[in-house]
């Protein structure tokens, strides 16, 4: 499920306007979606790794419903109003990485190295006859990334686990929107360079099975990241008026993993 910050979050729960002024808003509400991650790794007989990986995301979200408009004490309406939103996410890691057991029981994988991300949102927001707003908002960046896998055995296979890490990334911010209060119309776009800090974690279990060729693993658990202002948009038409917002992934994740000998 995506998360947004700020402006960004919000949408009308209630369309009616009365004399100009509309002052009920929610959640953006975003539907649960699928996504997926592909990964493929080195191991060294030294304990190290090389590691690439890419996650993807992608869903769109739509709501429909009816409102009305007064002003001056005139009626209008009623209208059909109309709210599409696309989130999208890809996020490529190159990991470099170390094996270190701290005792009989815990271990814990430290590593290195660059992501590049991908992150994405087109936008619909339409009143019938009366409004339309069309924007899309787009990052792409690059940077170092640093973080954690740590584990604790507990027997027969099982583990239980916690997975951190960070990125500092640097890239274009930009955006481009389309708005119609009709019979006007006004177009917004703008670009700006950002350093985005992203943080992400990982919390489940897994079982590992060994078998004659390697080792095969099925884990579980729950994923969070976070980009902090990655996205920003401006409808000021005298002067500047920029909103910013973070863009976030969360939810339950299952996966499966075999670790052979390929030599």
């Amino acid at each position: 499920e995506p998360v947004y910050d700020a402006d960004f979050g919000y949408r009308r729960l209630n369309p009616s306007v009365v004399d100009g002024v509309s002052t009920r808003f929610g959640d953006l509400d975003p539907d649960w979606g699928w996504g997926f991650k592909i990964e493929g790794s080195y191991h060294f007989s030294t304990g190290n790794d090389l590691n690439v990986n890419w996650y993807h995301w992608e869903h769109e979200t739509t709501h429909t419903y009816a409102g009305a408009f007064s002003f001056g004490g005139a009626n209008f309406g009623p209208f059909s109003v109309y709210n599409r939103f696309e989130p999208k996410w890809d996020a490529v890691n190159i990991e470099f990485g170390q094996h270190v057991d701290f005792g009989e029981f815990k271990n814990i994988r430290f590593h290195g190295g660059f992501q590049y991300a991908r992150i994405e949102t087109d936008y619909r927001d339409a009143v019938t006859g009366v409004f339309l707003n069309s924007t899309n908002h787009r990052y792409n960046g690059f940077g170092p990334r640093v973080g954690m896998d740590m584990s604790y055995d507990l027997g027969n296979g099982f583990a239980i686990y916690g997975n951190g890490a960070t990125a500092i990334l640097v890239g274009d911010s930009k955006f481009n929107s389309n708005v119609a209060v009709f019979p006007a119309s006004f177009s917004f776009s703008g670009s700006k360079t950002a350093i985005v800090p992203e943080l992400e974690a990982k919390v489940g279990a897994k079982y590992t099975y060994a078998m004659a060729q390697g080792d095969l693993s099925l884990d579980i658990g729950w994923m969070w990241v976070n980009y902090f202002n990655v996205l920003h948009e401006s409808f000021a038409i005298t002067g500047p008026d920029t909103r910013v917002s973070d863009f976030g992934l969360q939810g339950p994740y299952v996966g499966l993993k075999w670790v052979g000998n390929v030599a």
